[in-house]
């Protein structure tokens, strides 16, 4: 196979991050421009869900391109050296990884809490002890935090803390159904093999394991996507034919991606998506959402113009910021500024709060992300250079 270049692709790293800023906005505007968002209004003239540019503020389909860019990064160097070893080293570093910044968030989270800061907001779900004195209600509230954050979330999905981490159960099991279909994967030396086997795998996944299955395929449908970009010279000489429009195909998938990421399942389908109302819910969303992020990705890495566009200087800094913008964002936003747009909108008016509060908003959550940032990255280097000794201790073995 070809090499697969640089040690990280920078452009996926920006891709992203534009994920995460989109969650950002879909975020603020539920809280701060409920209309203008339209999830909950789509009626309104005003409402972006009716439109394909809904497609800049859905974090719900953000988050699909997560999952989808998860199965890619994890399994592309294993595949590429045919290295089972480093998809077993994979495994068991995968929980690990995740586990600090989701602890320390949901940590972060119980503090706004015992502080008062979260109001009656219905995005936390964090329950007092009826009686309890000081000491002990802050000791149950942080001791269910920290359970939380290191097991409960993986294994079940629950969010009290912080409602975004629902997505760290479908990372923590989608990793290790894209590692098993990686695994797979670079036993086939076939090409064609391996799409068939890679295909069956995800339609197994996404059928068999219910509601969330979709979710669960994302990560094996980033692997499976792997194997294809390293096969991508072998490809560029069979699709030579579509160069002279390989413009036009470029534009077609990427107003694709956007119209399908701007497709909401939980709100009633008007204007431009009324076309949708025969057969939209919220379990058609991950299906339509995860076929818009592997023409995102693929769009991102076979396309040479958008890929460039994305190399610039600030994708390291997405990428390196993405994970605890993710994560931090939603307690800044009810914890932090809510409280303060409350009390501006009040006395300046609807527009000078909202403007403020976004201000605010970015300026909070990069604050609080940029030392989550170097702890992450820390934390990412020793275990690698775990994974390293392990990786040793097993070619010795084998």
């Amino acid at each position: 196979m070809p090499k697969a270049g640089p040690d990280k692709l920078m452009e996926l790293e920006a891709l992203r991050g534009i994920a995460a800023a989109i969650v950002l906005l879909h975020h603020f505007l539920l809280l701060v421009a409920p209309r203008l968002h339209g999830r909950n209004f789509p009626d309104d003239p005003i409402a972006l869900v009716r439109t394909p540019l809904y497609a800049l503020v859905n974090g719900s389909a953000a988050v699909t391109v997560f999952f989808v860019l998860s199965g890619f990064v994890l399994t592309v160097r294993a595949i590429e050296q045919r290295d089972w070893k480093q998809l077993l080293v994979g495994v068991l570093k995968r929980w690990p990884r995740l586990v600090p910044l989701v602890v320390v968030v949901n940590v972060l989270s119980a503090i706004l809490f015992l502080f008062g800061l979260y109001g009656n907001s219905t995005w936390f779900n964090i329950r007092s002890e009826p009686g309890a004195g000081a000491f002990e209600q802050a000791a149950s509230v942080l001791g269910r935090a920290v359970r939380e954050g290191a097991f409960t979330t993986f294994v079940s999905g629950t969010a009290n803390f912080n409602s975004a981490l629902w997505t760290m159960h479908y990372e923590l099991i989608g990793s290790f159904l894209a590692y098993a279909t990686a695994l797979v994967l670079i036993f086939q030396r076939s090409f064609w093999r391996a799409m068939a086997t890679g295909v069956i795998a995800l339609l197994v996944t996404a059928m068999l394991l219910g509601e969330g299955g979709p979710y669960y395929a994302m990560p094996v449908a980033g692997a499976l996507m792997a194997r294809i970009y390293l096969e991508r010279e072998a490809l560029a000489q069979v699709s030579a034919v579509l160069k002279p429009w390989r413009g036009a195909i470029a534009i077609g998938v990427a107003a694709l991606v956007i119209v399908l990421f701007g497709y909401d399942g939980y709100s009633k389908p008007v204007g431009f998506y009324a076309f949708a109302a025969p057969w939209s819910s919220p379990q058609t969303e991950p299906l339509i959402h995860g076929v818009a992020a592997v023409a995102a990705l693929g769009l991102v890495l076979f396309y040479e113009p958008v890929r460039a566009r994305l190399r610039g200087a600030m994708a390291g800094v997405l990428g390196r910021l993405s994970f605890p913008i993710y994560l931090v964002h939603l307690p800044v936003l009810h914890g932090l500024i809510a409280p303060i747009h409350t009390g501006l909108a009040a006395h300046s008016g609807s527009a000078v709060a909202a403007t403020v509060a976004f201000v605010l908003f970015i300026v909070l959550t990069l604050t609080a992300a940029y030392p989550l940032a170097v702890l992450d990255e820390r934390w990412v280097r020793y275990l690698r250079e775990w994974g390293g000794l392990v990786a040793t201790r097993l070619r010795r073995a084998g």
